[in-house]
Parts: structure tokens; sequence; C-alpha cells
């Protein structure tokens, strides 16, 4: 009897050891890499947009529990980052997608845009820039000029963006390097490339403007489908706030696993470009395609953030703000002083920092002010005027 109960306990033991091992086995298994040793050159075709679901469905991309596989994106200079390196920092990752042409993203960004959601989100990630390790991918464009729009996100001709579903890598590059240096948002962040073959979007997202905050495991922590909606529950703040406290570092130990018949293929091919050296130099001056992978000297679209005319604006804030008296101000950037011209009767002006809050006001009392500017903080500013008969007028201000 005894001994029967020592060897079923043996044969638990072993079965444990076995499934742990097992378990480790999937675990690791999970791991894996999207990312491009270089930054793609600029003549590398954008993949066709795969099929994200019906209309408004978000589910696609990883969930709360999923182990995300690792990649390397690249901003616009060409600067990688490698998302496993990343969640060895101090601080949790937090993986938000966005596009030009994502009309709530722009709104997160944009001072002078109003609303519950937009303020809310504006306001935590303005004021948490230090607690978490953001990092913005600039991946599928959610409402293209060209109609070439993702299948679930919300139909629309109307757009107050020219840019469109990128065909190139050089396309998108450029397009998020326009957007970083709009004069008409304020992104705090450096952004980086979805790569041409949308890996990033297509596995982490499939939603325009989500959210993952990821444990250093790499494992999803938490997930939000639309970031607007997310931080307007104060709960959900709340959580991301406990996730970041909880937070504990470490690194994955992982590393590819090489593949032989790749191996050999790579000695295959070496063996070939040998072989074949004096072939490929072509001194005919016939067609080479050798270089089309290269990068090309592509100065990109202009007017990424630019009003389209032809496809009229879906959220002008022309058309949402009353009409006040027209401000002129210059220099801008100023220093020390700025000069404020207004065409009509301004009763006073209020300049905001772009959370909203009051730095400072002035009574007017001439169509002509010089305000000083010099002891104000460095950055940017919304300068507010009011007028006797109620309407408000907006001026974007950066001291520098």
């Amino acid at each position: 009897m005894f001994e029967t109960m020592h060897h079923l306990t043996r044969a638990r033991h072993i079965l444990a050891t076995l499934l742990a091992g097992m378990a480790c086995t999937l675990s690791v298994a999970q791991y894996g890499d999207f990312g491009l040793a270089e930054q793609p050159a600029d003549t590398a075709a954008v993949d066709d947009i795969i099929y994200y679901g019906d209309y408004m469905d978000m589910s696609g991309g990883y969930n709360v529990g999923d182990t995300v596989f690792d990649f390397t994106a690249y901003d616009f200079d060409g600067n990688p980052i490698n998302l496993y390196d990343q969640l060895a920092g101090e601080r949790p990752v937090v993986l938000v997608s966005g596009s030009v042409s994502c009309i709530r993203f722009r709104n997160v960004f944009d001072p002078l845009v109003p609303g519950q959601e937009v303020w809310a989100a504006r306001t935590f990630i303005y004021d948490h820039q230090d607690d978490f390790n953001w990092i913005f991918i600039y991946g599928v464009e959610a409402h293209p000029t060209d109609g070439n729009c993702p299948s679930n996100c919300p139909p629309t001709i109307n757009t107050d963006t020219a840019v469109v579903q990128p065909a190139v890598y050089s396309e998108r590059r450029w397009a998020m390097h326009n957007w970083e240096n709009s004069t008409e948002h304020d992104m705090p962040f450096t952004m980086y490339a979805d790569n041409p073959d949308n890996s990033i979007y297509n596995n982490f997202f499939q939603r325009p403007f989500g959210l993952l905050a990821l444990n250093c495991d790499g494992t999803v922590g938490i997930r939000a489908d639309w970031v607007t909606s997310f931080f307007l529950d104060i709960s959900n703040e709340e959580e991301l706030m406990m996730f970041r406290e909880s937070y504990t570092s470490c690194q994955i130990d992982w590393e590819p696993e090489e593949d032989e018949d790749e191996d050999e293929e790579e000695q295959d091919d070496t063996e070939d470009d040998t072989e074949d050296d004096t072939e490929d130099d072509d001194t005919t001056g016939g067609d080479d395609d050798s270089d089309d992978d290269e990068p090309v000297d592509y100065d990109g679209p202009d007017h990424a953030l630019e009003g389209h005319a032809g496809n009229g604006t879906a959220s002008d804030l022309s058309e949402q703000a009353p009409t006040g008296a027209a401000l002129r101000v210059f220099p801008n950037p100023a220093q020390s002083t700025l000069t404020v011209v207004s065409d009509a009767q301004i009763n006073s002006l209020q300049l905001t920092d772009l959370r909203g809050r009051t730095v400072a006001q002035w009574t007017a009392v001439d169509r002509i002010l010089k305000l000083p500017v010099a002891n104000l903080p460095r950055g940017q500013y919304v300068l507010i005027g009011h007028t006797p008969d109620g309407a408000i007028s907006h001026r974007r201000v950066i001291l520098h």
C-alpha cells in the first residue's frame, strides 16, 4: 500500500514537471519578431489593407493576456525603437496607434478642439508624459482621401486632410513628418512609422486609435479600443495609474531561432553572387533594377494636414465656433513682446496653455496692443480674444 502511494506521488511529481516544462515551452513559443534590421527604403511598397471586420468591429489585434511579438520601427530620420528593449525599462510601455486622417487622434493634440472625451485624453496624456513610456505608432490611415479606408472604420468621404493611403513607405514617413511638424497641433512625442507590411497595426491594433499597456514580460495588461472614450471613464484612468504603481521591470530572455534552411539559402545566394559578379557589372547602359529598394530623394507630400477643398471638411473649427474679431499676432514665435492687432473691439485677451489653463490675461483698450511675455515659460499657447457681443477669436502663439 505504502509502495503504491509512493509510486503515485512520484508519478504526480513527474507529471507536474512535464506540465511545467510544456507551459514554459508554450510561453516561449509565443514570442516572435516583426522587426526589420534597417529602415525600409522609401520605395518599399506598402501592403494592401487586410479585412479588419465589419463596421466598428474593434475586436481585432492583441487582447489582455496575449504575449506580443517584438518589433523594430523607425522615426522619420531613421532612428530605431525596439519594443523588447523598451520593455526592459523602468516605466511601463504604452503603445498608441494613430494616423493623420483619424479625427479623434488629431483632436486630442489640437488645443482648440473642445469636448469631454478630447479633454480627458489630452489632459491625462500631457500630465503623465513621464509616468509611462509612450510609443506612438503611425500606421494605416483611417479616412484617406482616396477612400481606401479600413473595413471596420466609419465610412466617410469627407476629411480635412489631403493624405492618401500610402502606396510606398516614403508616403507614410512623410505624412508622419508633416503631422509632427504641424503648427495646428501639439504632439510632444516622437512617432514611429509602421513597416511596409503593416505588421504592427495588423497584429497589435487593427483599430485607428487604440492603446495597449504592456507588462515587462510582453503580455498585454490593459487594452483600449478608443483612447478618447477610455480616458473619459475615470475608473480607467485610475486602473492605468494603479498599473503604473504596481509595475516591476524585467527583461525578456528570448532570442529568435536560426532557421537552418534560411542559412543554407543565404550560403547558396552568396555563392551565386560571387559567380555572377562579372555578369552584374553592366557597362552597356542597359536597364538595371538592382537599386529599386534603395532610398530615393523624395521630399514627400507637402500638405498632409491642410484642408482638401475637393472633399470638404469633417471637423472644421471655423464652422463650430462663433465668429469673432480677426486677430493678427506678430512676431510669432515671440520672445519678449507680442503685438496683437484686431479689426474690431476686443474687451479682453486671455493666454492659455495647451491644457486650457490661463497663464496671463489683459483688458483690451486699443486695437493695437503690445503684450509682455518675457516672463512666461517657453512653449505653445492659445490667445483668446473676447468681443463685446460675446464672440471669441483664437490664435496659436509660440514663445521661444
